[in-house]
């Protein structure tokens, strides 16, 4: 990582970065690099890919019906519905 680099990237990125602020980008971004290494080179031979970091289950729920929505009770103010459905303003002219 160098000067020119930054430069580069922080061109592609559209950033602006002052040039006292990249001596110090340049060693962040270094040391982001060399961890990034570290974690690459860490023995993964058969190992299964995990979903999730913790071993546990999660229960599902039954699938049913536990009881019908009741449209004239939930759509008890009439001057926000029409022809039951909701009134809401127009977003398409």
């Amino acid at each position: 990582m160098d000067k020119n680099t930054i430069n580069k990237l922080t061109h592609l990125s559209k950033l602006s970065i002052p040039d006292s602020d990249i001596d110090e980008l340049t060693s962040n971004l270094e040391n982001i690099l060399e961890l990034i290494s570290e974690i690459d080179a860490a023995p993964t031979n058969g190992m299964e890919p995990m979903a999730h970091p913790l071993d546990f289950n999660q229960p599902l729920r039954e699938d049913k019906s536990i009881k019908d929505i009741n449209r004239s009770e939930n759509q008890n103010d009439t001057s926000k519905t029409k022809d039951g459905y909701y009134i809401v303003p127009r977003i398409i002219d």
